[in-house]
């Protein structure tokens, strides 16, 4: 699916959809995938925990979570609600999501859900067959999965891929595209990016990073400041921070355990991190929640 003009080019990518009742199961912990994930409530409540914050689901609302965020689920009771998988990117390998704001949770429309249904008519055969997110998300063959089973007509494609568009365009806010050049630059990025965000619990070393770039860390400290806005031991230490904060809200884990997990297990420098980005000792913002 692509729409094109002069400048860029915006492709979204069906993966699954379905409709799901989730009952108290629906606890999965620690789930960071490829793909984004697009939801409207049908009926009952839950919640995510996902970017410091808690956001409770309720019937009616439409919410979204973009590839590559950390997050939970909870659910104490029951939540019917619909749902769309779907990979995004824009021309030169830049991710929307990184270059506009993201309304994360808005009321449905009777339109919203109208499409939604029309979507699921056009798409019967996608649904995920096991909810669990460790059973479909970073699976082998993620980006061929249900595409032998789409077998449209043109004119049922296009539609299909149309509505997909509308129901994403409802998550967005104000857009600043990225420059040509900083396109091609992200492009180059995506990978580490992915690679840090699935790898905090590891050793994160500049040199490393950089030689699966193929660059010198200087040059590759320089891109990736530019495409970035950090440099990359700032950036992998804001992340951290920021997973830490999110397993802090919804986990059980004890704080030695999150500094482990987030890979700063020696816990005097973990609360000196944690204080510099947030304000906070870790054991002050879990007492806050």
């Amino acid at each position: 699916m692509k729409i094109l003009n002069n400048k860029n080019t915006l492709s979204l990518q069906m993966l699954y959809a379905g409709y799901h009742t989730a009952g108290k199961e629906w606890c999965y912990n620690n789930v960071i995938s490829p793909f984004s994930r697009m939801y409207l409530i049908d009926k009952g409540e839950a919640a995510v925990y996902m970017n410091k914050k808690k956001y409770n689901l309720s019937a009616g609302e439409l919410f979204i979570i973009p590839k590559f965020t950390f997050h939970m689920y909870e659910c104490d009771n029951f939540m019917y609600h619909y749902y769309i998988c779907f990979f995004d990117q824009l021309i030169g390998g830049q991710s929307l999501f990184d270059n506009t704001e993201i309304h994360y949770q808005l009321p449905a429309t009777e339109m919203d859900r109208m499409l939604m249904l029309r979507f699921l008519e056009l798409n019967s055969d996608c649904a995920i067959q096991d909810p669990d997110p460790k059973t479909y998300d970073n699976i082998p063959d993620i980006y061929t999965v249900n595409q032998n089973k789409v077998n449209y007509s043109l004119n049922k494609e296009i539609e299909s891929n149309g509505i997909l568009l509308q129901l994403f365009s409802r998550f967005l806010g104000n857009t600043q595209l990225l420059e040509f050049q900083s396109r091609n630059q992200y492009e180059r990025l995506a990978k580490i990016f992915s690679y840090i965000d699935n790898n905090l619990y590891r050793n994160l070393r500049v040199d490393d990073l950089a030689e699966v770039m193929c660059l010198s860390s200087d040059h590759f400290t320089r891109v990736f400041k530019q495409v970035g806005g950090m440099s990359p031991n700032q950036y992998v230490q804001a992340k951290r921070i920021e997973r830490a904060q999110t397993l802090l809200l919804a986990s059980r884990l004890s704080i030695k355990e999150i500094a482990e997990t987030v890979g700063i297990p020696n816990l005097s420098q973990f609360s000196k991190l944690f204080i510099k980005h947030t304000g906070y000792t870790p054991r002050e913002y879990k007492n806050t929640l």
